[in-house]
C-alpha cells in the first residue's frame, strides 16, 4: 500500500522493480499531481465515493499492469521524467517547500496554488542547449532527433495524464511496452498542454505540428545544464562529465484498479 502522490509511489517502485516476485500494488492518491491514480481510475473512486470505497477496491485485487522504464539501470519511474520548463518549476517548489517557513504552511490546499504562481514565474523559461535524441523506430536502424536551444520542454511519459490531468497523447497506454516522448517547442503549446484538462482532448490532437512519438528504448545527449525531474520530484543527478541518459522498459508492476 502506497499513499502519497506520484513522488511517493515513484519512491515505492525504486524498491521493487528489480524484484523477482513483485507484490501488487494499491495506491490511495493523497499528493499534488495523482497523475497515476487519476489515469488508472483510481482517483475518480477516491474523490466521489471516499477512503472506504477505495479500500474495498482495492481488497478486490483487481490489477493493470503498469510498464517500469529503467534508467541509466539505476532509476525506475512509472509516470513520466521531464527537462526543461515544468522541471524548473518542481525544483524552484521542492526547493521552497524544504524551508522551514514554507513547511509550516504547505498542505494540499496551498500546494496548487503555490505551482500555479511558479508557473507563472517561469513561464517563459527556456532549455539553453540542443538536446539529442536517438530512439527505436521500429525499423532497422535507429532514428535521430536533434531538438534545439530555445525549446520549452522534453517529456517522457507512460501515462495518459500528466501534470494534474493534463493530457498528452491519445495512444498512451501503461501496459504496451512503449512510452511517449513529447517535445514542448514553445510557450504556446505549453499552455495548450495545461489546457487540455479544460479541452478533454489530448494534446497530439489538438496540436498537428506537435512532435512525439512512441518508443521501447531512447538515448538523450545534451551539453549544458538545465533542470529534470522524475513524477514531480528533483533529479539532478548529472556531472559535467557525464551528459548522456538511457532509457528503456525495464519491467512492470500490478497496480490494483477499480
Amino acid at each position: 500500500m502506497v499513499a502519497g502522490g506520484d513522488g511517493t509511489i515513484s519512491q515505492a517502485v525504486q524498491g521493487i522493480a528489480s524484484l523477482e516476485n513483485k507484490p501488487k500494488a494499491g495506491l490511495i492518491p493523497i499528493g499534488i499531481g495523482n497523475d497515476l491514480a487519476l489515469s488508472l481510475g483510481i482517483l475518480r473512486i477516491f474523490k466521489s465515493q471516499g477512503l472506504k470505497a477505495l479500500l474495498e477496491v482495492i481488497l478486490g485485487g483487481k490489477t493493470r499492469h503498469v510498464d517500469i522504464i529503467g534508467l541509466d539501470d539505476k532509476v525506475s519511474f512509472i509516470n513520466y521524467f521531464g527537462i526543461g520548463i515544468d522541471a524548473k518549476i518542481s525544483n524552484d517548489f521542492n526547493r521552497l517547500r524544504s524551508k522551514p517557513l514554507f513547511r509550516s504552511i504547505f498542505s494540499s490546499f496551498f500546494n496548487k496554488p503555490f505551482y500555479g504562481a511558479l508557473s507563472l514565474k517561469n513561464i517563459f523559461y527556456r532549455i539553453p542547449f540542443d538536446i539529442e535524441l536517438r530512439y527505436s523506430s521500429g525499423q532497422s536502424r535507429d532514428a535521430l532527433l536533434t531538438v534545439p536551444g530555445g525549446t520549452s520542454e522534453v517529456l517522457v511519459t507512460n501515462i495518459k495524464t500528466y501534470a494534474s490531468g493534463a493530457m498528452l497523447s491519445s495512444k498512451s497506454r501503461t501496459d504496451d511496452g512503449k512510452f511517449e516522448i513529447t517535445v514542448i517547442s514553445s510557450m504556446w503549446q505549453w499552455l495548450i498542454m495545461h489546457l487540455t484538462r479544460i479541452l478533454n482532448r489530448p494534446l497530439n490532437t489538438v496540436c498537428p505540428s506537435l512532435i512525439q512519438f512512441q518508443t521501447d528504448r531512447l538515448e538523450i545527449k545534451f551539453s549544458g545544464n538545465t533542470f529534470y525531474q522524475i513524477d514531480g520530484e528533483i533529479f539532478n543527478d548529472f556531472t559535467e562529465e557525464k551528459k548522456h541518459l538511457l532509457m528503456s522498459i525495464k519491467s512492470n508492476v500490478e497496480i490494483i484498479v477499480p
